[in-house]
């Protein structure tokens, strides 16, 4: 038995992702963050930009030059994760969550001896305890809330068991997330493909991969032309209530980067459809040795000068061959744009410059197989 060592980042920085409102893993409660019913109170894209959509037709088909002794190397993961429908006992989070992502992942041996899967989900990277078995392993993680004002206690328990195929060429995982006394429970279901024996992105001759981050940081101009690659990921999500009378919906975008020193690259998106009041939000969280900074811009769709405060590109690919996202996020106007980290007198200095931007581009792309 072993623990998964919990490796999120810098304090800091797992601090800025909670304020930025980093897009929820496993259910976690984000939404009602993001924004309010009225619309003089909610800072977002003035053209927001539909969610990339989620191929899931299939991953791609087995290479049978690959080594069928070990699940160590790169792999393609499909996952969906779901809430409960309905959950009409659960009063303090009434949503149904969906959420769709393709990843290419490296998967190695822990200290233990246990080929652990390796996500972009922030939330897969907390403090499990894994059990080896036959095919592959078991992982479990319980967390309790502290009281709220009622006195009550939240305790998620977490548990999901990761099987490889015999010839270590496919895997699964199965799992949920379950709250008591009441909350939203949550299953989760992966697929995945090995693509290459290697765990360097760089290296395996199978796959074509490249890495850009291209800024201005605080008035200064840097780029990082490379980086070892642990994930990258495109994921899409869904919430929306489960009250019969609401209409309430928020769709999520993220496209996440990881290298081998666990520093985040991530993009993402918020759009809210709260009884017609339309409020988007944009984000980044930056953490590389170059560089670390965030940016959000929330605005609703009755404030022009808050939708032009930001400008935004991004060309995503997303299919059984390729992963790859190129986002860029520029500041217009800083009244709008804010950094979470510069909210306090000490850390003021943090706050974006106009003019500041992150353009973050990473792709792996599966290479043909020989005949």
């Amino acid at each position: 038995m072993t623990t998964l060592t919990k490796v999120l980042g810098h304090g800091a920085v797992a601090m800025a992702m909670a304020l930025s409102l980093t897009a929820c893993n496993w259910g976690d409660e984000v939404i009602d963050e993001i924004g309010t019913d009225d619309p003089t109170t909610d800072p977002v894209d003035p053209d927001p930009v539909d969610p990339a959509p989620v191929d899931l037709s299939g991953l791609p088909a087995a290479n049978s030059a690959l080594s069928t002794t070990s699940p160590e190397g790169i792999w393609m993961l499909i996952a969906t994760e779901n809430s409960t429908l309905p959950n009409d006992a659960d009063s303090m989070n009434p949503f149904n969550f969906t959420s769709t992502s393709r990843e290419l992942v490296a998967i190695s041996a822990n200290a233990d001896g246990i080929y652990t899967v390796t996500r972009c989900e922030s939330g897969w990277r907390d403090a499990y305890t894994l059990t080896a078995t036959a095919d592959g392993y078991t992982a479990t993680l319980s967390e309790t809330t502290a009281a709220d004002s009622s006195g009550v206690s939240y305790t998620t328990d977490t548990n999901f068991t990761v099987a490889y195929s015999s010839d270590f060429q496919t895997l699964t995982v199965n799992g949920s997330a379950i709250t008591t006394p009441v909350g939203e429970n949550l299953t989760l279901a992966i697929e995945g493909v090995k693509v290459s024996d290697s765990t360097d992105f760089s290296a395996a001759p199978e796959l074509t991969y490249t890495y850009n981050l291209d800024y201005t940081n605080l008035g200064t101009a840097g780029e990082q032309t490379s980086a070892i690659a642990q994930c990258i990921g495109v994921q899409t999500a869904t919430k929306t209530t489960e009250q019969p009378n609401d209409v309430w919906q928020v769709d999520q975008s993220e496209y996440t980067f990881y290298n081998a020193s666990n520093q985040q690259l991530q993009y993402y998106r918020f759009d809210q459809n709260i009884d017609g009041v339309i409020t988007n939000t944009l984000g980044a969280t930056i953490n590389t040795a170059a560089v670390t900074t965030l940016y959000i811009n929330t605005c609703n769709d009755t404030e022009p000068d808050c939708n032009a405060a930001a400008n935004w590109t991004e060309a995503i690919s997303n299919d059984a061959t390729t992963v790859a996202f190129d986002v860029n996020y520029e500041v217009v106007n800083n009244d709008y744009v804010i950094n979470p980290l510069a909210l306090t007198p000490f850390t003021a200095f943090l706050w974006p410059h106009d003019g500041d931007f992150m353009h973050g581009a990473a792709s792996v792309v599966i290479n043909p197989v020989a005949p």
